[in-house]
């Protein structure tokens, strides 16, 4: 039996400038807007498309936009080939502020995931020196190559009151000769199912900061974080692969207004030797050999996702009503606790604690997601499962159906008979 206690995580401690290694000598200009972070290990052959691709920005009017609005901080993690001295020639050839940073690392630290959190907290402390409000961290690879208006897109995007920025990411895989039609199609089939979630998502649980049209990407090669939001939620944790998905999660606990930008976009390669573990080139590596071995590639049965849309819907509105009202009513709750608390596997005393004890509704998900991972039975959760084009196309019929519904889909009374239907529903996605 749980205490309620486990459902309350503490608040992660801010992180403090002041604590943080100088990488850099130079201090950023006081018109610096964005900071451009890229952690690069052996990308000679990349690394100028990437830098001219930055030193060649322009605003949404297709002028030139001023380059000591912006800079780039390039961290070379134990280079083996001429990266740093390309690095260092691209810097004299091109009018903006480029500081590259030369690290040799241990071995047990040589990964992205330690790289990367480096040249952003230098970001962060650099930033910190002309006042971080309104200041942007910004973040891509050194085998990517942001458009035009990447920079100017971003920023129009914070201007909105964003926290952060996932920006449209677009594999060139017309110079990958190892992507073959069938690894295509699995991949391709991925990317549907989970466009079409979020389109579900978008329309039964809408976000006004996130609405659509967007896409759901949030990854290293396109990202963005205000320096203030970087700070507050103690910056990029320290793992060692699938960093960006690890800095996603503590935005999202700590309720950040994340926007799934189709304005900010990137073309990345689509190589399958990756130089990390938990990125774009070992999904097209698995996919891959499930494609040569003819696999079926299963995910959660759209009724299960609509469900958990709904769900989140519902427990976002309690948790509001609970926090934030002035004229909370206990019949209103009393009528849709017990529901709501069977649908998550707790009790109704429980679920009342766990809403009173987070503080953002980003760590109450997460709190009853990680207790719910330790107490549903799993195979009652694998029979959830159906093919992925069977659950697309259900998805695309499901999307018109509530499309072309005169009544709003999102109706509490349509919630409650969703949630009678199906018990237990995971806050997590079983496939994903």
């Amino acid at each position: 039996m749980y205490s309620p206690s486990t459902l309350a995580p503490t608040n992660l401690p801010a992180l403090r400038p002041n604590d943080l290694p100088v990488l850099t000598a130079l201090p950023p200009l006081e018109s610096c807007r964005v900071c451009v972070i890229i952690p690069v290990r052996n990308e000679a052959e990349n690394l100028p498309a990437a830098i001219s691709a930055l030193a060649q920005q322009i605003d949404d009017a297709g002028k030139r936009l001023d380059p000591n609005c912006y800079e780039v901080l390039l961290l070379a993690n134990n280079c083996s080939d001429n990266t740093v001295a390309i690095a260092h020639s691209l810097s004299r050839r091109y009018p903006i502020q480029l500081h590259t940073i030369e690290v040799s690392l241990p071995k047990a630290q040589a990964f992205v995931g330690k790289a990367r959190q480096m040249v952003m907290h230098e970001a962060y402390r650099r930033l910190s020196l002309i006042g971080l409000k309104n200041r942007i961290i910004a973040s891509t690879d050194g085998d990517t190559k942001v458009s035009p208006n990447w920079i100017s897109a971003l920023i129009k995007e914070f201007d909105q009151g964003i926290d952060a920025v996932g920006g449209r990411i677009i594999t060139r895989r017309a110079a990958a000769p190892g992507i073959n039609h069938g690894i295509s199609l699995y991949y391709l089939r991925r990317l549907a199912h989970t466009y079409l979630s979020s389109q579900l998502e978008c329309l039964l649980d809408p976000q006004t900061h996130d609405c659509w049209p967007r896409h759901f990407q949030y990854c290293g090669a396109n990202m963005a974080v205000t320096a203030q939001m970087y700070g507050k939620v103690g910056g990029m944790p320290l793992v060692k692969d699938e960093e960006d998905v690890a800095l996603y999660c503590r935005l999202k606990q700590a309720d950040a207004k994340i926007r799934h930008s189709l304005a900010a976009q990137v073309s990345t390669s689509a190589r399958r030797l990756g130089r990390a573990t938990g990125g774009l080139a070992e999904l097209l590596e698995e996919l891959a050999k499930t494609s040569q071995k003819r696999q079926t590639i299963l995910v959660e049965t759209p009724e299960l996702t609509e469900s958990r849309i709904l769900l989140c819907r519902q427990l976002r509105h309690t948790w509001g009503v609970l926090h934030k009202s002035n004229s909370f009513s206990v019949y209103e709750y009393e009528r849709t606790a017990a529901l709501l608390a069977k649908s998550l596997g707790l009790s109704p005393a429980h679920l009342r604690q766990a809403i009173e004890r987070t503080a953002t509704f980003g760590r109450l998900v997460e709190a009853i997601a990680t207790h719910q991972k330790q107490t549903i039975d799993p195979k009652r959760m694998a029979q959830a499962t159906t093919e992925i084009s069977l659950a697309n196309m259900h998805l695309r019929q499901r999307l018109q159906s509530i499309r072309q519904q005169k009544a709003d889909a999102t109706n509490p009374y349509v919630v409650l008979q969703t949630l009678q239907q199906i018990q237990s529903i995971p806050l997590f996605s079983l496939t994903q």
